[in-house]
């Protein structure tokens, strides 16, 4: 209750979710992130080994820890992900979920991992969601990814993880990128998820200076000419009217800040309470956020309150940026928020059918 009636106020409380990238390393070559190119692939700390992860989670920042999404880079370049699985289970008591974005590549890693973290989430009552990102189809996604063959292996691992679901509970979707790279086949590729009967998710391509994407012409807004059939995309995905599909909302919002540019209105579960830790060590409120220093160095809570950064947080995060920035997810804390709104959004959905 507390977390829902003063998500934002000037002091945040403990953190509930947590976003983790293991490592910025990456396989693939994506046309709208750069991340591969420089972040730390020679460097002999570029990734938080898994004594010092122990180390900075035993904060008192983390103590209360529900949800965590394991991302990247690509994850399943860690040697160690169960066991960076299991240290989550270990330190967090709250821990409800764990999620992992991932590449899927390559496909007998992410089959292992996947498997590994899923049994470890079994064992231990706490739901388990990976989504594998897949932004076209056939040659048009090997060439945002820009590797050979990158469909194909997708396909595979894909196909690896829906048989393990035979045996293991766990939740797979996929999630597209929307640039103008693919902005044409989104209803193809949207057609091709129901037909596999993988869930997707479309989410806005994100310019953050921690993917080394500043300058990339791919990731320049949305092409004036292309933006009307993109609302019109976004629209159709809104009227899904099932009550569980609450991204039919944040379509709406999406479609809304689109075509109205409108603030945006759904909830941020960071704003609420979360954190990003960067694989260097380096603590984010948000994925907007700067870096507000490096765990390596000081201790996470002590950078999270410290007066200057909640200074930063309130003035250019909570009263600047959050308004304009384009809702990407909209999870359960986010939904525990907006739980009257979403209700609405259906109801009003009903009556004009």
């Amino acid at each position: 209750m507390k977390y829902n009636i003063n998500p934002r106020r000037s002091k945040p409380y403990l953190p509930r979710a947590m976003s983790i990238y293991v490592t910025y390393k990456c396989n693939i070559r994506c046309q709208m992130c750069s991340i591969w190119k420089t972040r730390g692939i020679q460097k002999s700390n570029a990734e938080l080994t898994l004594s010092e992860l122990d180390e900075i989670l035993s904060d008192s920042l983390f103590s209360k820890l529900e949800y965590i999404n394991i991302n990247g880079g690509e994850p399943n370049l860690r040697d160690d992900l169960p066991e960076i699985a299991e240290l989550f289970v270990e330190k967090f008591p709250r821990l409800q979920t764990i999620t992992m974005n991932s590449n899927g590549l390559p496909p007998h890693r992410a089959h292992a991992n996947v498997e590994a973290i899923g049994r470890i989430c079994q064992k231990n009552n706490i739901r388990f969601s990976v989504s594998i990102s897949l932004h076209d189809l056939g040659r048009n996604y090997d060439q945002i990814a820009g590797i050979p063959d990158a469909y194909q292996k997708v396909l595979e691992t894909l196909n690896r993880l829906k048989r393990i679901q035979d045996s293991l509970p766990f939740y797979l979707g996929i999630n597209c990128v929307i640039t103008d790279l693919n902005l044409d086949n989104l209803p193809r590729l949207k057609e091709w998820s129901e037909t596999e009967q993988i869930p997707i998710n479309f989410t806005l391509g994100e310019v953050r200076e921690r993917f080394h994407n500043l300058d990339t012409d791919v990731m320049k807004e949305i092409k004036t000419g292309k933006k009307a059939d993109l609302v019109i995309f976004l629209r159709s995905l809104s009227k899904n009217k099932s009550l569980f599909n609450q991204h039919a909302y944040r379509y709406q919002q999406l479609a809304d800040i689109i075509e109205s540019k409108t603030s945006r209105k759904i909830s941020c579960h960071y704003a609420m309470g979360g954190v990003i830790l960067g694989s260097e060590g380096d603590l984010y409120y948000c994925k907007d956020s700067k870096s507000i220093g490096n765990c390596r160095k000081q201790q996470a809570s002590s950078l999270y309150f410290s007066k200057d950064n909640l200074k930063y947080r309130k003035k250019e995060l909570i009263q600047t940026k959050c308004k304009s920035c384009p809702p990407n997810t909209f999870n359960r804390i986010e939904l525990e928020k907006d739980l009257l709104k979403y209700l609405k959004f259906l109801i009003r959905r009903h009556s004009n059918s």
